[in-house]
């Protein structure tokens, strides 16, 4: 199990995480906008009907339908709150990712602690967007979803995980070295490639395909889905209070990890690897 702060700290942060999500589910029942429990914390939510142990984030899942009205109207009723961090509102934030923070916190893990921009304690707010249809045109989209994600990545001051050792090591950071100075060079921004990342992920929207797939995520097959795999969406205890699931949660988590229910030794039992942690006005 990672160990880069005490339990007491860990605790604290989901309590912070708890707080963000139980804001962002009333505003959302406020305005009927759907939202979901996805990934890790949809495991969290079945397995431990709260966070899972070691884990230090809430990942929820949203139709690409419903997002713009959801940064507006969380914007409105708790903007006094909590901030987005996207692309689009920190010029240097190079990560698909939109994050839904706390104002005046500071959650800063080892892979960000070179950036230029602060992220604050967050939930993870992944977009669903349309997938295409075909076998060739559904492996150019996922192609080109993954490489504009990681050519963002790169295009920012974070520390990749290279798991490799000796000459092969060497060789990819001299790669990574050489590509982030041809975007230095070319002026070519994290905001550029953003919107390259984002055209590949919306491009079949308007053909309203059979499956949709949140694009931020490094193999986003596997989190492929129909709306019939999601709705009627169904309730499920979350620490003191209730959240939203899909209706297929077990298949979907079924095709993410297999046998869920089991525990991942300690050594695969990882988190955020947090560096700096401000809990801000409390």
């Amino acid at each position: 199990m990672e160990k880069y702060y005490d339990q007491e700290t860990l605790l604290k942060v989901q309590k912070v995480q708890s707080c963000i999500l139980k804001d962002v589910i009333n505003v959302c029942l406020k305005y009927e906008i759907d939202i979901f429990m996805v990934f890790g914390s949809a495991l969290g939510v079945v397995r431990h009907q709260g966070f899972i142990p070691w884990d230090d984030d809430i990942d929820i899942g949203i139709f690409r339908e419903d997002y713009a009205r959801f940064v507006q109207v969380i914007q409105k009723e708790l903007g006094d709150k909590y901030e987005f961090l996207t692309c689009e509102t920190n010029k240097n934030y190079a990560c698909t990712v939109t994050h839904l923070q706390k104002k005046g916190t500071k959650f800063v893990s080892r892979d960000v602690v070179k950036c230029d921009y602060v992220p604050g304690i967050n939930i993870d707010v992944f977009v669903y967007d349309h997938l295409a249809d075909g076998w060739i045109a559904r492996k150019r989209q996922y192609f080109m979803t993954w490489f504009w994600g990681r050519l963002l990545f790169l295009s920012g001051k974070g520390t990749p995980f290279i798991n490799l050792d000796g000459w092969k090591k060497v060789i990819v950071e001299v790669a990574i070295n050489a590509i982030r100075t041809f975007l230095h060079v070319f002026k070519i921004t994290p905001r550029k490639i953003y919107c390259q990342f984002q055209k590949n992920s919306q491009k079949y929207n308007y053909r309203k395909t059979k499956c949709v797939a949140a694009f931020e995520t490094p193999k986003p097959w596997l989190n492929a889905m129909t709306k019939s795999n999601v709705y009627p969406l169904i309730t499920m205890p979350f620490e003191d209070f209730e959240v939203f699931v899909p209706k297929d949660i077990d298949f979907l988590l079924k095709r993410l990890f297999g046998n869920y229910m089991k525990l991942p030794p300690m050594e695969k039992r990882m988190n955020h690897r947090p560096v700096i942690i401000e809990f801000g006005d409390e």
